[in-house]
């Protein structure tokens, strides 16, 4: 095993709903109004962006993910009409522990319609099956109860918490550490736990 995030042609998932293939230029405006949004940004560490500039910036540096090897991000893309909602993907890959983290965000007219984790559904087998992972790690802020039971749903085990883990906008904050490994994803058989969000 290559032990590489993209050893060749940028992958491409597919899923019953979903396309998640690399983010392009055309994916700047969409991209913005989901980065731009108070609510979808509610928890990141970042402000919620006021330029096209500063959404460009951040596509350009997920995009240089895999070609320093630090991880791999997709646009997520509803087949039926070609709808971008949002960007997963693996970030702060350490090869030579078989880890990386997790991390994913949706636009809002989205939310609860099951889009995010059918997409989480094909990065982890991508993850587990192409890339060798052994564990997928995601932080979550104390309070995002959403991205909490979305992560329950995928079978990732909670940690921990982390005290001040994080400083976000001029305060430390608690995070979440949760984990899924290897093993448990295939004792899963890749399958969602009962309870998955329609």
């Amino acid at each position: 095993m290559d032990n590489r995030i993209e050893p060749g042609l940028f992958p491409e998932l597919k899923t019953e709903r979903l396309i998640c293939r690399q983010i392009t230029d055309a994916d700047a405006a969409v991209l913005h109004e989901i980065w731009s949004d108070p609510e979808v940004t509610r928890y990141f560490s970042l402000e919620p962006f006021q330029s096209l500039t500063e959404t460009r910036e951040m596509m350009e540096l997920l995009n240089s993910l895999p070609r320093i090897n630090q991880g791999i991000r997709w646009t997520v893309v509803r087949i039926a009409d070609g709808t971008v909602l949002g960007t997963c993907g693996f970030h702060n890959y350490k090869p030579e522990h078989h880890r990386a983290e997790m991390g994913y965000e949706l636009g809002r007219p989205y939310w609860g319609k099951g889009f995010m984790s059918e997409a989480i559904r094909a990065i982890l087998r991508y993850g587990f099956t192409t890339t060798g992972f052994n564990r997928v790690e995601a932080f979550v802020n104390y309070g995002n109860e959403n991205s909490t039971r979305l992560l329950e749903r995928a079978g990732f085990h909670l940690d921990g918490l982390l005290r001040q883990y994080e400083l976000n906008r001029g305060k430390f904050v608690d995070q979440y550490c949760y984990s899924l490994l290897k093993a448990d994803w295939k004792n899963d058989c890749g399958q969602w736990r009962s309870g998955e969000e329609k």
